[in-house]
């Protein structure tokens, strides 16, 4: 497919009639009002609370994975084939909670930015009340993440100081189109992978808990985060959008060698370095990534999002299918 060589057109404006509580008013709404509060709706139907909908006693298996052998990093390598069934099954664990710690940290790098944003518009809109309950949801999620790590017996890690310290940005820096084209990038990778662990039998219980609620709770979030992104991209200027889509391919290259943290490999006897350029080289690895990555990007390329120098960084990182 052809990228864009300009900005799409601005999406239209549209609204729907919807009836006020007593009955006697109408209230005129943009299509981003409808869309969050359906999202509301769907957030009172389909809410979880992880103190008591995961089942944190189960017992864990020591012969059971805690992730689809297929996702560890090194699978279909000689490193992985060098392993035996127990070091395997300590691998998936070690990256499960690895994987689990870098989204802790990038749910509080996206709550910041959803507060600046909910802070920038009308605050008794649904637009806002959704940023709002979106938040929520992410306090559970990294609170069930967390928890996740330690009942595994394990503790969670920081990323390296470069990004911990970039992340701080977030903080103090409101821009919108890189903020909520980095939460797709994040959640659609996360989500690939944990839409194989939870339906998966031979997986960890707890694990297909945790997972299952995640993936529940984050369609929302990756609904609102997409439709916000196609209005941002439809009035950028061309320039503007190219920049960020760069900026955005770029962090995820580094993201996607960062995510495993170096004490997975450790843990199980393997050096880290050597098992980072074994991962980076295995053709299952860069499949399994540009899969995980694909409605991303195939957002991205409809949007508009992925033409420019962007193309070519998620090319040459392997990670557009």
């Amino acid at each position: 497919m052809t990228a864009p060589t300009s900005a799409p057109a601005a999406p239209r404006a549209r609204t729907a009639r919807i009836r006020c509580r007593d009955g006697d008013h109408t209230l005129e709404l943009t299509d981003r009002e409808v869309v969050a509060e359906r999202l509301l709706r769907a957030s009172r139907r389909h809410s979880f609370d992880p103190d008591t909908d995961v089942d944190w006693d189960a017992p864990q298996d020591p012969d059971v994975f805690y992730a689809p052998p297929q996702l560890v990093s090194i699978y279909e390598t000689p490193l992985w084939d060098a392993l035996d069934h127990r070091r395997r099954v300590e691998l998936s664990k070690r990256e499960m909670c690895s994987i689990a710690s870098f989204g802790i940290w990038s749910e509080l790098m996206l709550m910041q930015s959803l507060v600046m944003h909910a802070y920038r518009r009308r605050y008794d809109s649904d637009h806002v009340g959704y940023a709002l309950t979106e938040i929520a949801d992410e306090c559970r999620h990294s609170r069930m993440f967390a928890r996740m790590v330690r009942t595994c017996g394990l503790r969670t890690h920081r990323p390296r100081a470069l990004e911990f310290q970039v992340g701080k940005l977030t903080g103090a820096v409101y821009d919108p189109m890189p903020m909520f084209a980095g939460t797709l990038v994040v959640e659609e990778f996360t989500d690939a992978f944990q839409r194989l662990t939870f339906p998966d039998e031979g997986v960890q219980p707890m694990v297909r808990d945790v997972t299952r609620i995640h993936v529940i709770e984050e369609a929302r979030h990756i609904r609102y985060a997409r439709e916000e992104l196609k209005r941002l991209v439809a009035k950028a200027h061309p320039v503007r959008r190219r920049a960020a889509a760069y900026g955005l391919a770029q962090a995820t290259r580094v993201m996607a060698t960062q995510v495993i943290h170096p004490s997975c490999y450790e843990a199980v006897g393997i050096d880290p370095r050597l098992a980072r350029r074994v991962a980076a080289r295995s053709p299952h690895r860069r499949a399994t990534l540009a899969w995980a990555f694909r409605k991303c990007t195939a957002f991205f390329d409809e949007v508009g999002f992925l033409d420019g120098p962007a193309r070519g960084v998620w090319r040459r990182s392997g990670l557009l299918a």
